[in-house]
């Protein structure tokens, strides 16, 4: 059993994002079906071996035996979710694009429940990764972001099809590969902070964060600070524990600190080579807001080991709380000012989308509002709506607009309410899960950071092939680990 899921992990991490069939031309359509190809009949194996596994352990105590078949609470959501994806289907408007997804994009019910299965699978057995595989899993998105950093300097090792500035490696666009970084340079940053400090271990995932990270500041995407926010957010967070873990965060920020100062740097001397229009992140690394975050790392870094050495007593609790506080003021007013600047160009052109989802969704009839009117049916729907097809039209020409860039609104329209609750519910309770894990088990937190990015990142983004799969399987991975507390 161990086997397939290391197989299956080595071909997911390395094939899938390098896989190309004709450039980037029709690059989304190549990947989905490279991702059935390769998932599905591991999906199958995996699934029976499971089933008609003998050798499963099998407890005397009818006590061990309840708390094995007990379901936590991400669990009812996970399935939760695959109930609504099914109803979803059962009532949507397509039955064919429902189930295959839309030409080209291929979101629909077969890879989701692909992606939802694997989840399950690995929430159910451990699958140990040891350092080599690791190290194997990780080397085709270390290599993609050193592709994506020369991109962008108007240097291109391979030449592909359909090649622009708009591309990077073998990714796709800025918004496939902000996702794709979603969940590989969070990962990075977690499996950073569980080494031993100083460590050959710590400083091997140290460059790979380093690299990861640059990558992810020259890719051109503003709303890639989001996944910045969420990593560091949470990360912060669950390292007001204990001065130790505090000390491991500062670390980070100072690791953090660096990259920014190297973008800082690179874009002095090689600036006029670079390919992409200013964004926030270039501008925050030119403001020397690295430097600022090295020194300030140091400096506090400094100050608990002087606390540590008259043995002050660590206040996680209160700093806790405070960090709650100032991260709710910081929504309320981040909220606040989006709403009053909200208008058809906000967010680079995603209001006028997140409009007229809205009003699509408020048209739609109450029942197709709870359970949604199918996966990737949005624009099939709306090009069988007269008023809808007009609107559509007219303001996105020819350009299928297959979702509302946002995953929770599209969460919403496909699969109603009833799904866009299972979908919160399901990140919310895995984040939760892994916080009372992370303790006696680190690797959480190495789970738990690529997980909140990814699900505050798409919250300006769209579910898609390169992310929403390795999501699923850490969101599994999580499961167990939560799972293995519950037993305990």
């Amino acid at each position: 059993m161990q086997i397939l899921y290391t197989i299956y992990l080595i071909l997911i991490c390395t094939v899938l994002p390098i896989y190309m069939k004709d450039g980037y031309y029709e690059l989304g359509e190549a990947k989905a079906i490279c991702y059935v190809l390769i998932s599905a009949p591991f999906a199958a194996l995996m699934l029976l071996n499971m089933i008609f596994s003998k050798d499963k352990k099998q407890s005397t105590n009818s006590e061990d035996v309840s708390k094995a078949k007990s379901i936590i609470v991400p669990e009812f959501f996970l399935y939760g979710t695959v109930f609504s994806m099914l109803i979803s289907f059962a009532f949507s408007i397509d039955k064919k694009i429902a189930l295959l997804g839309f030409e080209g994009w291929r979101n629909g019910l077969l890879v989701s429940v692909i992606a939802i299965l694997f989840c399950i699978l690995f929430s159910q057995k451990e699958c140990k990764i040891d350092g080599k595989v690791l190290a194997v899993l990780m080397v085709v998105p270390f290599l993609e972001a050193l592709l994506s950093i020369l991109n962008r300097f108007s240097t291109f090792p391979l030449v592909i099809n359909g090649q622009n500035t708009s591309f990077l490696a073998t990714i796709g666009n800025i918004n496939w590969f902000s996702g794709f970084l979603s969940i590989w340079a969070p990962l990075g940053i977690g499996i950073m902070y569980i080494q031993k400090n100083y460590s050959w271990r710590f400083w091997i995932s140290g460059l790979y964060t380093i690299v990861m990270l640059i990558s992810l500041m020259l890719q051109g995407s503003d709303g890639a600070v989001l996944i910045l926010i969420g990593a560091y957010g949470l990360l912060l967070f669950w390292s007001l524990s204990d001065r130790d873990a505090f000390k491991k965060f500062l670390i980070q920020l100072g690791v953090l600190g660096l990259a920014m100062t190297v973008v800082d740097v690179v874009m002095l001397f090689a600036g006029s080579a670079y390919t992409y229009d200013n964004n926030i992140l270039i501008s925050l690394c030119e403001a020397h807001i690295g430097m600022i975050l090295v020194a300030a790392a140091f400096f506090i870094y400094r100050v608990c080991r002087l606390l540590e050495e008259i043995k002050a007593t660590f206040r996680g609790t209160i700093y806790k709380w405070i960090y709650v506080v100032a991260l709710l003021a910081g929504i309320t007013y981040a909220v606040a000012t989006a709403v009053m600047g909200f208008g058809d160009e906000f967010g680079n052109g995603r209001g006028i989308i997140y409009r007229m989802c809205a009003d699509l969704y408020m048209n739609l009839s109450p029942w197709q509002q709870l359970v949604g009117i199918g996966q990737d049916c949005l624009y099939p729907y709306a090009m069988k709506d007269a008023m809808w097809s007009s609107s559509f039209r007219n303001v996105f020409g020819d350009i299928a607009l297959t979702n509302a860039h946002c995953e929770f609104l599209t969460t919403l329209i496909e699969r109603g309410m009833i799904g866009a609750a299972l979908y919160v519910g399901l990140f919310v309770s895995a984040i939760f899960q892994l916080f009372k894990v992370k303790e006696k088990e680190p690797k959480a937190v190495a789970l738990g950071l690529p997980i909140i990015s990814y699900f505050v990142y798409n919250q300006i983004s769209f579910q898609q092939i390169l992310a929403m799969p390795y999501c699923y399987i850490l969101l599994g991975m999580g499961i167990y680990l939560g799972k293995l507390r519950n037993r305990d």
